[in-house]
């Protein structure tokens, strides 16, 4: 019997229906490497959370064929190996532009609004109306790696009467980003931008990608965001960008380390906003993961092309 092995707890609706629709297969829930192990050599089918990935267990599943990962990113694969094996990986990407998108937009506004700091003046009963308020229109945002999230954010962000640029490696324009460049070193709207925002995976080629060579060239008054990869930015050239006041504030939902160790002088900085990883949360995410995956399961048994092929070149 061919197996397909759960790697992540799914629950009884979600195995039953994998179940019917791949009949002929064993579906089969492991907790851990060692439950894997016991299943691997007859497994032709791995579904997966990156983070919760056996990456050992690649070596010993000689008729593996498809791995789906139920999130987006895919970094903690073994990359080199899977092309060696041929084996074909899927993932979820699109799950995640409404609402990472939409908690974007909740950092700008909170920015523009300053909501953060009348949220401090709350706390400590304090009435006052000097804030220093503004509004998105007219600004310019720049958005650094483009895919379903980056179009996403800039058809919101033209709504709100913003002009908007991008970046993304194979530079195929979009109908919301006035200007597609093809990396950092091309952008030319870099300086005038008054958000800088990434959404980056992280690859062998994005490690610390974003560092001085960005912060150096924002203009004073702009802000920085990720919602991408941490170690996709140099926190510590973010940080001293922050002290030093080249930029003006950023909110943050991923970092180099996670969690964020309480000694991160980020904490304590009134112009950054810190949430824990969490902008790709929505009561909707299995919801619409298990849509792609069904998708999936039917066009792998018919022998059809899958959606959300990873290039295991390029690590996304």
């Amino acid at each position: 019997m061919r197996n397909i092995l759960l790697f992540t707890k799914l629950n009884d609706n979600y195995i039953k229906e994998i179940k019917e629709q791949m009949e002929g297969y064993d579906v089969l829930y492991v907790q851990n490497e060692e439950e894997a192990e016991k299943y691997v050599k007859d497994t032709e089918i791995i579904i997966s959370f990156d983070f919760e990935f056996y990456s050992n267990i690649v070596d010993k599943a000689s008729n593996l064929k498809w791995i789906h990962l139920l999130s987006a990113g895919a970094d903690t694969l073994p990359f080199e190996k899977l092309k060696e094996m041929k084996v074909l990986v899927t993932n979820s990407r699109d799950v995640h532009k409404y609402q990472i998108s939409q908690q974007v937009i909740g950092y700008m506004l909170m920015f523009e609004r300053s909501l953060n700091t009348f949220l401090r003046n709350q706390i400590k009963k304090v009435w006052d109306r000097s804030v220093r308020v503004s509004e998105l229109t007219g600004k310019t945002a720049l958005i650094i790696g483009v895919g379903s999230i980056g179009e996403e954010i800039a058809r919101l962000l033209r709504e709100f009467g913003m002009k908007v640029y991008g970046i993304r490696s194979s530079g195929k324009p979009s109908l919301y980003v006035e200007k597609m460049y093809t990396s950092i070193e091309d952008c030319d709207i870099l300086p005038l931008a008054d958000y800088v925002i990434s959404i980056l995976p992280l690859t062998k080629d994005t490690y610390h990608l974003i560092g001085e060579n960005v912060f150096n060239k924002m203009k004073n008054n702009s802000y920085f965001i990720n919602v991408g990869r941490g170690k996709v930015v140099d926190e510590s050239a973010l940080i001293n960008a922050l002290k030093n006041k080249a930029i003006k504030g950023a909110a943050l939902d991923v970092f180099e380390e996670e969690p964020l160790s309480e000694d991160s002088p980020l904490w304590d900085m009134e112009n950054v906003i810190i949430t824990p990883h969490i902008a790709g949360v929505t009561p909707l995410y299995m919801k619409r993961a298990m849509e792609i995956l069904r998708e999936n399961l039917i066009a792998y048994k018919e022998g059809r092309p899958l959606r959300n092929i990873v290039n295991l070149d390029k690590g996304y």
